[in-house]
């Protein structure tokens, strides 16, 4: 069954609002990541520095879920579309590494 693209967007908006939540974590936090590596500013409020994502939200929310001791909500769905990225980004951060992360452009 297709999902429509009204239920992807949903989808995708509470996906960053997680991946907010998680950036949030003291342990995600004290990597002293700007928001800018993996968000565009606000457009409309200069001030947010959550405006769009600059990665793939899969691929961000398994790292910061990584990194803040949680289960991945996004490690299946990773694997499934990518096999093996979800585990290398797992990998990388248990190794004291960030790994590269794909580009996102909203469509």
């Amino acid at each position: 069954m297709e999902r429509s693209a009204a239920e992807e967007v949903r989808d995708l908006e509470a996906l960053g609002r997680r991946c907010v939540a998680l950036y949030q974590h003291p342990a995600v936090q004290g990597k002293g990541w700007m928001p800018r590596l993996f968000w565009r500013p606000n457009p409309a409020d200069p001030r947010d520095p959550f405006g769009s994502l600059r990665v793939d939200p899969l691929e961000l929310e398994v790292l910061f879920a990584t990194i803040a001791g949680e289960a991945s909500l996004c490690h299946a769905a990773l694997e499934t579309r990518q096999p093996g990225r979800a585990g290398f980004i797992v990998r990388s951060i248990r190794h004291g590494e960030l790994p590269l992360l794909t580009f996102y452009a909203p469509q």
